[in-house]
């Protein structure tokens, strides 16, 4: 390779100096691709962790009742009392369906794939309900 770069820039010193500096261009592409050290939960945490969250959702569900009539009166101050009922059936039946999915399904799910989000947060929810959208 050395001798077709002396070639192609006509003399050593161009061919050196060109070395050069494909090695300093080359030096960081390492970096690029190192892997940042994520520190595992234990799975015996991850797993309790998933159950609090799913009994704590599974006993707070009648509290959708006050949360969703606080937003539905803010999003919709006319036409609140129609969207009222289907909105808090709504959100009840999918924050009973998390707490179950997490109590049931997600702890032996979950630390297998990385992937311990609730059903809640596909459906645009908070994880609880007293935390704001």
């Amino acid at each position: 390779m050395r001798i077709t770069l002396v070639r192609a820039l006509g003399n050593n010193r161009r061919a050196r100096i060109a070395f050069i500096t494909l090695g300093f261009l080359l030096l960081g592409t390492t970096v690029l691709f190192a892997e940042a050290p994520v520190k595992k939960e234990n799975v015996f945490k991850q797993v309790c962790s998933i159950e609090k969250r799913g009994f704590v959702n599974f006993v707070t569900t009648p509290g959708e009742f006050v949360s969703t009539f606080k937003i539905e009166k803010k999003d919709h101050p006319k036409a609140w009392p129609a969207t009222y009922i289907p909105r808090v059936f709504t959100k009840m039946v999918t924050r009973f369906s998390s707490g179950a999915y997490d109590i049931a399904i997600l702890p032996w799910y979950a630390p297998a794939m990385n992937d311990d989000r609730p059903l809640t947060r596909r459906f645009d929810m908070p994880d609880y309900v007293w935390q704001k959208d």
